[in-house]
C-alpha cells in the first residue's frame, strides 16, 4: 500500500473558489508526473483519492500510465472519520496493491489514530511533504518529493 500527500496546489488564500476545487500548480503537476516514474516498480492495482481536485490530479498520470481509473472515497477527504479510514485500511491489509492520495491533515490524523490502535504499519509520520509518498507496511519507507526541474 502506498499513501501519497497531494502535490503542490498553490496558496489557499489566492484561490477564490471552493477549496475542494483548487487545482495543482505547475510545480504540483511536475510532482504528480514524477510519481509515475518513482513508483514504476510498485504493484498498484487500485488508485484511490480524496474527492478534492488536487488529490485526483496528483494520481491521474500514474493511473493512466497503468490503465487504471482513479476511484474516489470520502474516507480520504478532509474532515472524514479517521477511525473509519484506519478500519478500512486494516481490512484491506498493508500488502494491498493500492495507492491512496489524501491531504496533510488526514495523514497526520491517520498517524495518531493508527499508532493509538496499534496499527503502526498504516502510520505515516506526523509530517509528510506535498507530493511525497509512503510505502506502508512493516518496513515503512518515505519517498520525498522530487526537486523541481525548473527553479
Amino acid at each position: 500500500m502506498i499513501l501519497v500527500r497531494h502535490a503542490h496546489a498553490g496558496a489557499k488564500k489566492l484561490w477564490s473558489g471552493p477549496d475542494d476545487e483548487r487545482p495543482l500548480s505547475p510545480l504540483g503537476h511536475e510532482q504528480a508526473r514524477s510519481l509515475t516514474t518513482r513508483l514504476r516498480d510498485d504493484p498498484v492495482a487500485v488508485v484511490w483519492s480524496s474527492p478534492a481536485v488536487r488529490c485526483r490530479q496528483t494520481v491521474e498520470a500514474l493511473a493512466t500510465d497503468r490503465g487504471l481509473e482513479v476511484r474516489t472515497t470520502e474516507l480520504l477527504a478532509k474532515d472524514s472519520s479517521t477511525e473509519a479510514l484506519v478500519a478500512w485500511l486494516a481490512e484491506a491489509g498493508a500488502d494491498a496493491p493500492w495507492l491512496l492520495c489524501s491531504h496533510g491533515e488526514v495523514l497526520e490524523a491517520l498517524h495518531h489514530a493508527a499508532v493509538a490502535a496499534g496499527l503502526d504499519r498504516f502510520s505515516p509520520t506526523e509530517s509528510t511533504e506535498k507530493g511525497a509518498a509512503w510505502r506502508l507496511g512493516p518496513a515503512r519507507e518515505y519517498l520525498a518529493p522530487e526537486p523541481p526541474t525548473h527553479p
